[in-house]
């Protein structure tokens, strides 16, 4: 913008000055009473040079002072931004680049910078959480285990009291060997190696074979309601998981004598699987909760699968596992008044 309104600037310069040069000549031709014939071409060529003579210092002396007031404004704009960015860490991360008014360059750069902040930010928070959720976790059994020794080295044992301690020191070893299973497929779940065509219905089969014995424990009927044959590129054995945490769930929560019905609805770019109960639900307020790390369920008839509190890691890593694969989860109510579980994947193909 400036090296236009200097260059305006400079005609004008010798436009003006031109047409003084012109006037005083014409001046000095009146009070000199006679009027003398020139060669035109060569009058112009002289005034010309005359005007370009005054204006050219004066252009350039305008045309440097201007470079150098815009640079010295850029640099001052970019001192701050680098300022800015000197000031952030891992303890300040809400630290955000300034963004002028101008929209130039600086300013977009600035606004890409300042949202990737936004997501280190909430992505170190979220971190952080997790890692304090995790300690919490692997502390309790810890503390009972350690309880449970020393109580029982307090005194000479026999041979039942050492067997009763032993037991309960081995489920809780059990119970942190879960949870760090989990805490490991956690951090792989979002990791997608290898993708195989596979069918809606083959998948809803499976993890309805597979679940069976579990809901009969329960109480509860499992069905493969409507699927069709529309094909998913997907990891098989990872989607299995998902979709078998996420029955698995439902059977937790749904009373004896329900149904868990897994069913495909198909739209022209995505499929949802859809796996419902007709247990209490889930509350508005906690339908993306539920999906984060160690958020247990509190529902009087949860924790039937494992005759055991869950970890609260199951719908986090179907989470993780569905957006590896390009899709989503959420969670809505169901037609039969329980919750549906929805998962979106995207569509690769159609048979039948």
């Amino acid at each position: 913008m400036w090296i236009g309104a200097s260059t305006a600037l400079s005609l004008v310069v010798f436009a003006g000055t031109a047409g003084l040069i012109v006037y005083l000549d014409e001046e000095e031709e009146e009070q000199a009473g006679a009027f003398v014939e020139e060669d035109a071409l060569a009058e112009a060529f002289e005034q010309v040079g005359l005007a370009l003579a005054a204006a050219a210092p004066l252009g350039l002396l305008l045309a440097v002072f201007g470079a150098h007031w815009h640079a010295r404004r850029a640099v001052k704009r970019v001192d701050t931004v680098v300022r800015a960015a000197a000031r952030m860490s891992a303890e300040h991360l809400g630290e955000r680049l300034p963004v002028s008014s101008t929209g130039d360059e600086l300013d977009a750069l600035s606004e890409a910078l300042n949202g990737l902040f936004t997501r280190l930010e909430r992505g170190t928070a979220l971190q952080r959480q997790f890692a304090a959720d995790a300690s919490h976790e692997l502390r309790s059994p810890l503390a009972v285990l350690s309880s449970t020794l020393e109580v029982a080295l307090r005194r000479p044992r026999t041979r039942e009291e050492w067997e009763v301690a032993a037991n309960r020191a081995l489920g809780e070893v059990r119970h942190m060997s879960r949870l760090v299973e989990s805490l490991l497929m956690l951090a792989r779940a979002g990791i997608i190696i290898r993708r195989e065509p596979a069918s809606v219905a083959s998948l809803a089969h499976a993890v309805a074979e597979r679940w069976l014995p579990a809901a009969r424990a329960a109480g509860v009927v499992i069905q493969v309601c409507r699927v069709g044959l529309d094909e998913l590129t997907v990891e098989r054995g990872l989607m299995e998981g998902a979709l078998g945490n996420i029955v698995a769930n439902a059977i937790a929560h749904t009373p004896r004598g329900s149904t868990v019905c897994l069913e495909s609805r198909v739209t022209t770019a995505a499929i949802d699987i859809v796996v419902s109960d007709e247990g209490p639900g889930v509350p508005a307020q906690e339908r993306e909760r539920i999906f984060q790390p160690f958020v247990r369920g509190a529902s009087p008839v949860a924790d039937r699968v494992d005759a055991r509190a869950g970890l609260g890691l199951g719908l986090a890593i179907v989470r993780r596992v569905i957006e590896g694969h390009g899709g989503e989860i959420h969670v809505e109510r169901a037609a039969r008044g329980g919750a549906a579980f929805v998962v979106r994947l995207p569509r690769t193909g159609s048979r039948g």
